[in-house]
């Protein structure tokens, strides 16, 4: 007769981690929120300081810039909502002052410059992203979705321009990269300490004291629905070179 024998089945229990968010490994977060970088920079690699960032910055500057400025229009909604024209803006006018890094950006510089001539004008700064910046250039969409190079520069012209010559501090001036390597229109203008864009957007200038206190008012006051401003359009009326070599960059920290 054949005995038949229940076989032996092993079950293992799944262990599940205790203790705080801290103790399992998420300490990272709490030390990002304090403005210590993401995950990757923080421990050995991340030891750098605003303002050893910010030196760097002029350093780097000091080696052959151009000043540029952009004027912005912060123009109600009300009046871009009806027929929209440069011509007829009624709001206040400000003019963005900032240096550029033409002798280590050259591509980069130059199509920057050529876009304030030919193609910024009547895009918008589009987007307030909270403890970082605000951003604009998008000369396609006017919505940030997408962007193109300057005339000379095909839409995914590609440079040799170093990634991560600047770092993002208050009153860097940032391209959007989408990609590594590739030149586009869209900007950012840091208001706040941005280390986790550091080799990811191509930091290439520095706003002025005046303009960066400036773009730190915007963030801190316009009123936004999911980062677009929702009170005022901010409107690019005009720009284009003022200095080829000015004699300093004053930037604040």
């Amino acid at each position: 007769m054949t005995s038949l024998k229940t076989p032996f089945i092993v079950l293992q229990r799944r262990g599940f981690s205790t203790g705080t968010r801290g103790a399992r490994g998420h300490g990272w977060l709490t030390n990002y929120r304090e403005g210590k970088g993401g995950r990757h920079l923080q421990g050995e690699y991340f030891d750098r300081s605003q303002t050893d960032a910010l030196a760097w910055n002029r350093a780097v500057l000091e080696l052959g810039s151009k000043r540029v400025h952009i004027k912005v229009v912060a123009e109600p909604k009300s009046s871009t909502e009806q027929t929209f024209s440069l011509d007829n803006l009624t709001g206040a006018a400000f003019d963005l002052e900032m240096d550029v890094a033409s002798a280590v950006f050259p591509e980069t510089a130059e199509n920057f410059v050529q876009l304030l001539k030919e193609k910024y004008r009547g895009t918008r700064l589009y987007r307030v992203e909270r403890n970082v910046g605000l951003y604009g250039g998008d000369v396609v969409t006017n919505t940030g979705k997408a962007g193109h190079a300057a005339g000379e520069f095909p839409r995914l012209a590609t440079t040799q321009d170093l990634s991560s010559a600047l770092w993002h501090v208050p009153g860097t001036l940032s391209m959007v990269v989408p990609t590594v390597g590739e030149i586009d229109s869209r900007f950012l203008l840091c208001s706040h300490y941005a280390p986790h864009l550091d080799g990811i957007h191509r930091a290439f200038g520095m706003l002025t004291d005046d303009s960066l206190a400036l773009v730190k008012e915007w963030h801190d006051t316009l009123w936004t629905t999911y980062g677009v401003p929702a009170g005022f359009d901010l409107i690019l009326t005009e720009g284009g070179v003022m200095d080829e070599s000015p004699t300093s960059s004053s930037q604040a920290a």
